[in-house]
Formats: C-alpha cells, sequence, structure tokens
C-alpha cells in the first residue's frame, strides 16, 4: 500500500489552515497532524487529494515555518502538609485506656440488659392482662 496525500484543515495558533499530508491512510494523517499541533488541532477529516494541482502547503513546511512555542506549565501541587509523628503511648497508659473503654463498654451493655428486661416485664404484663378476659 503507497503512500497517499491527504488534505487536512488545522487550527494553527487559532487560525485555520489547509495542509497536505502524506500518509497511508485517513486516520494516519489525522494522528501525523495531532501528534505535530496538538490533539484539537484537526478541524476538517482528512479527505485524500487525486489531483496534483491543488497548491497546499505540505505538513513539513509548515512545521519549517511555525517558530517554537512556549509550552504553559501546569502549576505545581501544594506540597502536602507532613504528618508529625507522636510518641506511642507506654503500657501504662494503654492499660488506663484500655480499662476506660472498658468502662464505657459495660456502661452501655448494662443500659441494654435494663432495658431488655423491662420490655420482657411489660410484655409479660401485657399477656395476663389479655388472658383473663
Amino acid at each position: 500500500m503507497g503512500m497517499n496525500k491527504y488534505l487536512v484543515t488545522l487550527r494553527i495558533r487559532g487560525q485555520l489552515v489547509k495542509t497536505a499530508v502524506h500518509a497511508n491512510s485517513a486516520t494516519h494523517a489525522r494522528l501525523l497532524c495531532q501528534y505535530q499541533f496538538g490533539m484539537n488541532c484537526v478541524q476538517v477529516a482528512p479527505t485524500q487529494i487525486h489531483s496534483e494541482g491543488q497548491g497546499y502547503p505540505m505538513l513539513d513546511d509548515l512545521i519549517a515555518e511555525s517558530p517554537p512555542s512556549i509550552k504553559p506549565q501546569a502549576p505545581k501541587p501544594p506540597k502536602p502538609k507532613t504528618v508529625k509523628p507522636f510518641k506511642p503511648p507506654t503500657p501504662e497508659q494503654m492499660r488506663i485506656t484500655q480499662l476506660k473503654a472498658n468502662v464505657d463498654r459495660q456502661k452501655d451493655a448494662l443500659q441494654r440488659e435494663r432495658e431488655n428486661q423491662k420490655r420482657q416485664r411489660e410484655a409479660e404484663q401485657t399477656r395476663r392482662g389479655q388472658g383473663g378476659y
């Protein structure tokens, strides 16, 4: 398969420019232009040119004419805040922390048990009250 000549309309620095590209396929011509001028540069899909009489500049001529552009750099992300290490607790401090947690768990368990017994007493009273009628 030989190289074909394709007409591509590009947007270069805000201006539409028609150029000719030698490529194997229309997709290859589009990829060549995107590689050279950026992803959104192709404005009109490449079309194959059959006659040589049209005087469109070649892609290589456009590249030679265009001065090197300065690409804007993305701003640097802010530096993450450093996490300051803390001293591990001593065994005595760990024991106190666990005892406090145990006290809280025991209080919750005691309250749940009291509520369960209260519900059971109320259910028993309602059953006795209904059974007599």
